[in-house]
């Protein structure tokens, strides 16, 4: 017996990973003068390890930077944040607190971020700075950010044309938001390049859906 199907009736896509993407205004301009920031830091400290192998990981205070005010970083990431949450809840009002960290990161020729989550932060996400052009780079998905498919068997057995990985190519003034328990990396690339971004963490304090008023 021959079943009657229609994908869109007949199948739910059930725990999907939500991965936004924006594009942030005036960013041709913007991006170059955080660069010069960042690389001028850069020069000055010594940076911190985290998941990084090689590159430079900046302090988690860059929020705080005062060469970085004209930016306006906390309510750009916060509005990412904000959008998100509203996809994510099927809330169109509410009131949010969350609380933001970030930091930069600097890759250049042979280095990478190894596999890794954010812990005890609801969303993650990083700002494209400066990207390059990677594909004349034999390393394979060089200089990309990779995801993890988080359904940890789904690797026994993959149902056919299903992907276990997610690989994005980084373009400059681009804003990727995830959830922070969400498995990612960095990957190596080979060419002559420097890689800048800017990542942050946030964790939501408060919650509250508001009531439409009546008079709407």
């Amino acid at each position: 017996m021959q079943l009657p199907f229609e994908p869109r009736r007949d199948i739910r896509h059930a725990f999907t990973t939500p991965i936004g993407s924006f594009e942030v205004p005036g960013a041709a301009e913007l991006m170059p003068k955080i660069a010069e920031v960042v690389l001028a830091k850069e020069a000055a400290e010594s940076g911190m390890r985290r998941s990084n192998k090689g590159g430079w990981h900046s302090d988690e205070q860059l929020l705080h930077w005062p060469e970085l005010q004209f930016a306006d970083l906390a309510d750009t990431f916060r509005s990412a944040v904000f959008h998100m949450t509203a996809a994510t809840s099927g809330q169109v009002r509410f009131q949010m607190d969350a609380v933001l960290t970030a930091w930069a990161n600097v890759n250049r020729a042979g280095s990478n971020n190894n596999p890794h989550v954010h812990p005890l932060n609801h969303w993650s996400g990083v700002l494209y700075v400066q990207t390059a052009d990677f594909s004349a780079d034999p390393i394979r998905e060089a200089g990309n950010i990779e995801f993890l498919d988080p359904r940890g068997p789904i690797c026994m057995l993959s149902i056919p044309g299903q992907m276990t990985t997610l690989s994005l190519q980084p373009r400059q003034g681009t804003i990727l938001i995830f959830p922070a328990w969400l498995t990612h990396w960095v990957n190596t690339f080979s060419v002559d390049a420097v890689r800048i971004s800017i990542a942050f963490n946030s964790y939501i304090r408060r919650f509250k859906p508001m009531q439409a008023s009546s008079a709407e």
